[in-house]
């Protein structure tokens, strides 16, 4: 079992200055900003600010195991997910800033809650459930020239063994949630992306597929590599 809450974040086009585009990790410095200046009382409430950039702060080294706050950019719209204590601070930056703001040049209305949030079981299902995964990252960059070495069909099986380590590596190792005899295959890719995704200077190949799995996941969870920034969403097909 674990808590999910999403909120959404829209600019006002034509009110902001900003001309470079748009993406996760500008918003994550940018939200980075709004905590620097300490207008909300994370400390006084018990909430973890860094969970918004994925550090430890004493390390200042990445968090390991499973992001607590997940950025995405759908057509135009960033989309916060928090989970578990994550939710908590995001929460408490959502009611900070529920009206409109500006931060680097980009005016926003404030953030806004999606209905649904709560309580998610994770729990393995009698039947296969389908779904869709979008810009997954499934590859280390060091892996990336021995894959690109091996047929087809050596692909698609590495492909099949990276999801099921992400579900049970990812969310059943940091999350504490137990797979009991998970089978995840993915059915369909719909889309290799012709240019890989540089992140840190590194090379990632990215791809949109359709896989089912006996499990019961909640949208917009993230899957793969660089799942902070939104890479690898997941939602039911």
């Amino acid at each position: 079992m674990i808590t999910i809450q999403t909120y959404y974040l829209e600019p006002f086009i034509a009110a902001n200055a900003k001309t470079e585009p748009l993406s996760t990790q500008w918003l994550r410095e940018a939200i980075s900003k709004l905590i620097r200046s300490g207008q909300v009382p994370f400390e006084k409430a018990g909430a973890d600010p860094s969970y918004f950039y994925n550090h430890d702060p004493k390390t200042e080294q990445t968090r390991i195991g499973y992001p607590l706050i997940i950025y995405h950019y759908i057509d135009g719209v960033f989309y916060l997910v928090g989970i578990n204590d994550g939710a908590k601070s995001l929460a408490l930056l959502a009611k900070h800033y529920k009206s409109p703001f500006s931060v680097d040049g980009v005016v926003f209305q404030g953030f806004k809650k999606v209905r649904g949030g709560g309580e998610f079981d994770l729990s393995s299902t009698a039947e296969p459930r389908l779904y869709r995964m979008t810009e997954w990252l499934p590859l280390h960059h060091k892996d990336l020239k021995a894959f690109r070495q091996t047929d087809m069909v050596a692909k698609v099986t590495e492909l099949n063994k990276k999801l099921e380590k992400h579900i049970t590596g990812e969310l059943g190792k940091y999350l504490a949630i137990g797979f009991e005899n998970l089978c995840a295959t993915i059915t369909d890719i719909t889309q290799v992306y012709p240019q890989p995704v540089i992140y840190k200077g590194y090379e990632y190949l990215a791809f949109d597929i359709r896989f089912t799995a006996n499990v019961s996941l909640p949208p917009m969870i993230t899957l793969g590599n660089n799942k902070a920034l939104g890479f690898g969403r997941v939602e039911p097909n």
